[in-house]
């Protein structure tokens, strides 16, 4: 069973190692102007909640912890970030 067990663990590593995350991925499919308004939003005062919720009424699935840390690790903190520094994770 451990093996077993490892072995979807590792699965599961290779693939979130290839694989932006969840708020990069809703990005690379906004056109120009919705991803400029995103990006602008995400770096105003607005609640995240509220971005959420602008989000999903629109279709882009998207949850507040992934908009908090979005906005927490790529924003505000040195972490790379193609979507809102322009460079690669």
């Amino acid at each position: 069973m451990g093996f077993i067990i490892a072995e979807i663990l590792e699965k599961l590593k290779k693939q979130s190692f290839h694989s932006r995350c969840a708020v990069c991925k809703a990005t690379s499919q906004m056109d120009a102007e919705t991803k400029e308004a995103f990006i602008d939003v995400m770096r105003s005062s607005v609640t995240v909640k509220a971005i959420v919720e602008a989000l999903n009424t629109v279709g882009v699935q998207i949850s507040r912890y992934q908009l908090c840390e979005a906005r927490r690790e790529c924003i505000k903190v040195s972490k790379p970030c193609e979507t809102f520094k322009g460079e690669q994770k």
